[in-house]
């Protein structure tokens, strides 16, 4: 069940972090509410896209579907897999030797399945969320809100600042939560998170 604005932690602290109220009430016809409805699912998709979180992984057996009227097939993968509605980033897709792509229609493999799929899934529910994720949401969610309610051109750059260094700061944290073997028993490409951050 996804978390009313009203009760969000996240949109509250990103009104916070601009040094502005909070809004009162997901119903709110303010024109901060209408705002925090539209761009709070932009600022978690953004976080969320930006790394393999453990919390936000998951997985699913897709069964081939059919290709939709006015598709053009493509040869090299000529199967067709729905992605569930979830779904933000996809992260691996069969066995490990398994050619596909993502495109406008879903996945395209070369396997005629049916496809295991392990991907980011859309968090709705804030208190699934490790408390750095949601700073760095809010932070996003601030930035993304910022250049309508913001005067001060330095506050907006320092809120950008804070957004990078907080979502680095749960990238760190998330990397605890898995063993370091990679998931698809290949050769060790080296620390992802490490990469990441320099």
């Amino acid at each position: 069940m996804p978390t009313p604005i009203a009760a969000s932690t996240i949109v509250a602290q990103a009104f916070r972090f601009m040094e502005a109220s909070p809004i009162s009430s997901f119903d709110d016809d303010s024109e901060q509410a209408q705002a925090a409805r539209e761009q709070y699912p932009a600022a978690m998709a953004q976080c969320l896209e930006e790394a393999d979180w453990s919390f936000a992984s998951t997985w699913a057996d897709l069964p081939a579907a059919a290709l939709p009227a006015g598709a053009a097939a493509n040869p090299d993968m000529p199967y067709v897999f729905m992605l569930p509605g979830d779904c933000v980033t996809v992260q691996e897709v069969g066995d490990g030797d398994t050619r596909w792509s993502r495109d406008a229609i879903g996945l395209r493999a070369d396997d005629p399945g049916p496809l295991s799929i392990r991907y980011t899934a859309m968090v709705v529910n804030e208190a699934l969320l490790p408390a750095t994720f949601q700073v760095a949401v809010a932070l996003h969610l601030a930035v993304l809100l910022g250049p309508r309610w913001l005067t001060s051109h330095s506050k907006m750059e320092s809120l950008k600042a804070a957004a990078e260094v907080a979502l680095k700061k749960a990238m760190r944290h998330d990397a605890r939560n898995a063993s370091q073997a990679r998931y698809d028993g290949q050769e060790d490409q080296g620390d992802w998170v490490a990469e990441a951050l320099r």
